[in-house]
Formats: C-alpha cells, structure tokens, sequence
C-alpha cells in the first residue's frame, strides 16, 4: 500500500533522524525506496525534527556514512526536490553547518582524513546544484574551506571549478589568491620563522588578494605585523604594495577589537609572544607612516602619537646611517613651539590634547640606524611624554591661538584648524600671592606650577 504525502515524508525524516543520531550509515537504495522519484513532485519537503533540522541538514550531517554513497544520497534528494538553500531553526543552511562541523576537526584525530572527505562529498553535491545561492561570506568561507582542509590538488580544483561556475572566475579567483597570501603569511610567522618578502606579497595581489581577506578575524595585513622576522626595508615595500591596493584595510579591526596599528605599536609583546628576547620595531616604522600616506583619515586606522620609553631619547639630528634624502627630513616645528597631538584615550578612541615640542629626532634604543627617527618628542600638558613618528598633520597640529615663530612653518588646513580647541586647556594663571598655577579650563582644577618660560602665554 502507497504511503500518503505526509506519511512519506514523516518516514523519510524518521529514517534520516534515526541515521543521524545512531551515527548508522545511510543507503540510497533504502532512501528510494521511502521516496521513489515518481513521488518526488508531490513531496512535502517543509518538515523538520524536534530540533528544527530540516531533512536536507540530517542527510548531510551524516558523517557515518561512507563519502561516495553519501554524495549519491545528497544528489538524489536535490534531484527530487530537498532546497539547498532552506535554513535550520537557528539561521544556518546545510553547507554552513558543515563549515561549523569542520571546524572541529584536528589533524590528529584518528578519523580526520575520511571525515573530510565526507565533508567533500557533500560540499561537492552542494555546490554543484545550478540553484545554491551564495551570498559573500558564504563564498569566502567555502574557499577558506578548501584551503584548509582539501589537501588533494584534483579535488580542489574541481570544488573551485563548481564555485567558478556560481560566482564568476573574478570573484573565485580573488578570494583563493587571498587564501593563499594567507598562507604564505601563516607559514613565515609560525612555521618557518621568517621575514616576509616583498615579492611574494606582489605576486598574491597581482592576482586579486586582498589585505583586508581575514581568517579568524585577523586580515592579512595584521598577520604581516604580527610576523617579527621581516626587516624594514620589505615591509616599507610591503605596505606600500598593501595598502596602495586595499587601503581601508588599515582601519580593520580583530577580535581584540584592535587595528594593525595597535598591534604594530607594540612590537615588544608580539617578540614575546614568538619566544624573542629582542623586540623588532620594524613593523610601527614602516606601517604608521604608510598608512598616513595611503589610507585616508576615513579609515579609522588608529594614527596617533605614541608614548615614549625608557631607552628612548632626541638626538636633535636624525641618524647619519639614514638613507632618507634631505629634503625629506624637514621639519615644521622647532624646540618649545606649542603643538597639539593626537593620541590614543582608553577604549580605542583618540582624542587631541596640547602640548610643546621639547626634542627633535627622537628614537628608541631597539630601532635600526638607517630609521632617521622620530619627528618629536612632546610635552603634554598633561604631564605625559609622546612621540610624533611623522611630521603629519593628522597627528600633530600647530596650536591654535599660539603664536607662530619661524616663518617657514606651515599651518593646518583651515578646515583641520576649525575642528581643534579654541585655545590651550591647561594655561598658566599667576595667583594673589605672586605664586603660579596650571588650571584646567575644562575641569576647573587647579595645580601649582613653575613660572611660564618666555615663549609661553599666561592666562590674564
């Protein structure tokens, strides 16, 4: 006796839910015989478990099944009617869910090896169905798949051949070139311990790769900075190749919620984290100034001035080993002129506070001879020590309202100067007594202070 539609289909998801959760292997010869295709077109495809697994997602999270009949069972299904497309209660289609189980998967595991190719066999039945429909994540996550967990060469290019026929050979193309600088990346920082060359990095971008392509919610461009071996001459190059492609790339942020710059900044942790007794700068002195000179302010990268360290101090000259050429390493400011730096506030944020030049030149013991150094070392007039790596407005600023001494300096954009402070929030005030003090205009507080040296101007 013929079953009715709704008996049919509540066998086929009794048999399938049975399979998943026995971890018993399917059969396609028993799957026909539950649903012969004659029946396929009146089919009632919309039934789900208790869990709210569609009948598609228990077939493919079958992992007990042998690969080969698990790809002719997926096929059968989607050749009868099953959606590649439909979602489980919590948002996920079949191919996403296998992406999650993957993840799980650790290269010594007993197991490993036949359970990705059940995870082939279904990505391979899957994207072969003319109806999937991708969207971007979707795309970029089967093509990280690929990289990272089909290791045969024949089936990874007929996977990819699959999604060429989906979303174009441009878009396929990009994504595995950015998979593959990914690679590159990962194998210098952790495996083989060694600088990234420039040239490497030219070929991956002359191919699509984007900087901004991440595995982990780290891009590319954060794994260049966390690699402690490079040298600063390839990674001046290498920004520069980076971010003349993909500048906003700059601004991306990781999982810590920090850009590359932030990470850059503190090259002496990441030397830690590699086992390094010496910290390589390398990576803050070639990445701040590239990024103030290829990604726009709009990037949100984090450019700041930086405080400074111990070992650090202004030598007045920069490095007589610098290879910058002299018309490069003129300077806006002089000793003692009022400035305001842009510098980093607690939460990630960046805030302008004022402050005087006090040396020119400024570097710090670790920092290679041919690095003419830093631009300035600042005062803050909150009793904080900082150093402008580049003499560039978008991180120092004359103050506005203080009077301009050498004739040569030049002043902000009209706009940038319409967006700083009114005047100095710390001005010295001389009290009854004839005594000084330092008030904080914001705030109203008050301190005692030295008398203000001759360039300054004191509060009336």
């Amino acid at each position: 006796m013929a079953l009715s539609e709704s008996e049919s289909s509540l066998a086929l998801l009794r048999y399938l839910e049975d399979g998943y959760m026995a971890d018993s292997p399917l059969s396609l010869a028993e799957l026909q015989s539950i649903l012969p295709r004659t029946h396929a077109e009146s089919f009632a495809w919309d039934v789900r478990n208790d869990e709210g697994l569609p009948l598609l997602h228990l077939a493919a999270m079958n992992e007990a099944t042998p690969h080969a009949e698990l790809f002719e069972v997926l096929s059968y299904l989607i050749s009868c009617g099953a959606d590649p497309n439909v979602e489980d209660d919590e948002g996920d289609t079949s191919l996403q869910a296998i992406f999650a189980f993957a993840e799980d998967i650790k290269d010594d595991d007993e197991d490993a090896a036949e359970t990705r190719q059940i995870h082939l066999a279904v990505v391979r039945a899957l994207v072969g169905t003319p109806t999937l429909k991708l969207q971007d994540q979707d795309l970029s996550s089967l093509v990280s798949w690929v990289r990272r967990h089909v290791f045969i060469d024949e089936d990874r290019q007929q996977v990819l051949r699959a999604l060429t026929e989906l979303a174009g050979a441009k878009e396929v193309d990009s994504l595995w070139a950015s998979e593959e600088l990914l690679a590159y990346l990962q194998r210098c920082a952790y495996d083989e311990k060694r600088g990234i060359e420039a040239a490497h990095v030219q070929k991956f971008l002359d191919r699509g790769a984007r900087p901004s392509h991440r595995q982990n919610r780290a891009t590319a461009l954060l794994l260049v900075v966390l690699t402690p071996y490079s040298t600063l001459s390839e990674l001046q190059e290498v920004f520069r190749l980076m971010l003349s492609v993909d500048p906003m790339s700059a601004g991306e942020r990781d999982g810590f919620k920090l850009s590359p710059l932030s990470w850059a900044s503190d090259y002496s942790n990441v030397a830690m984290q590699h086992g390094l007794k010496k910290p390589n700068p390398a990576t803050l002195l070639a990445l701040l100034p590239a990024v103030l000179k290829y990604s726009p302010p709009e990037a949100d990268a984090g450019e700041a001035c930086l405080k400074v360290s111990d070992s650090g101090r202004s030598l007045a000259a920069p490095s007589s080993a610098s290879k910058v050429p002299a018309d490069q390493l003129r300077l806006r400011f002089l000793e003692g002129d009022r400035v305001v730096c842009r510098v980093e506030t607690p939460g990630g944020g960046c805030e302008w506070e004022e402050g005087v030049v006090i040396g020119t030149w400024y570097r710090e013991s670790c920092w290679p001879m041919e690095y003419p150094g830093a631009a300035y070392e600042v005062r803050l007039d909150l009793g904080l020590l900082v150093f402008a790596l580049v003499d560039d407005d978008r991180i120092i600023r004359r103050e506005v309202g203080k009077r301009i001494t050498p004739a040569t300096v030049k002043s902000p954009p009209q706009d940038a100067m319409e967006s700083l402070p009114t005047g100095s929030r710390f001005q010295k005030k001389q009290r009854e007594g004839g005594k000084w003090e330092l008030l904080d205009t914001k705030s109203g507080k008050a301190r005692p202070c030295s008398p203000p040296d001759s360039g300054d101007e004191a509060g009336t």
